[in-house]
């Protein structure tokens, strides 16, 4: 993970968030899909201004890669990696920064989803980093869940 930099986007990131969006290959939305739910680049700066955790990675100069949570839901939204930055520890730096930033608003539980066909990558991505599959599945999206690896069974 040598090189990457992980920092909070600014509203200035719009458009690089948006290209890589639109480059992945697993999960991938057109433009007018994206807009259909709600994902513009208008809403971005709503986004920012109602403290969802958005992040860019930065590597060898070029955004490689973006992640989004949104603490009052617990969930981490998106996380995508540009195909020209795969493999390079991208995404487990993002994910990382995502899980521990939601951790730390005091969420205990969180979750995602991502897309319930089977040869998806993200499903072995996520489980490697100790995500858990609830089996449920909504719209074509399979849900995941992760609680936080501070709190033990003595907590309570």
């Amino acid at each position: 993970m040598a090189g990457i930099k992980i920092r909070k986007a600014r509203l200035g990131d719009v458009g690089a968030i948006f290209a890589i969006r639109s480059r992945v290959r697993e999960n991938h939305l057109s433009a007018t899909e994206l807009a259909e739910r709600g994902v513009t680049k208008a809403a971005f700066g709503k986004w920012l201004a109602d403290g969802y955790g958005i992040w860019i990675a930065d590597l060898d100069g070029s955004a490689a890669g973006f992640a989004i949570a949104i603490p009052s839901e617990a969930t981490l939204w998106a996380l995508f990696v540009d195909p020209d930055f795969e493999g390079r520890g991208v995404g487990a730096a993002l994910l990382r920064t995502a899980e521990e930033w939601l951790f730390a608003k005091g969420c205990n539980d969180i979750s995602l989803t991502t897309g319930a066909d089977p040869k998806n990558r993200a499903h072995g991505f996520y489980e490697m980093h100790g995500w858990h599959s609830t089996g449920d599945i909504d719209n074509g999206d399979v849900e995941y869940i992760k609680s936080n690896p501070s709190l033990s069974l003595f907590d309570f």
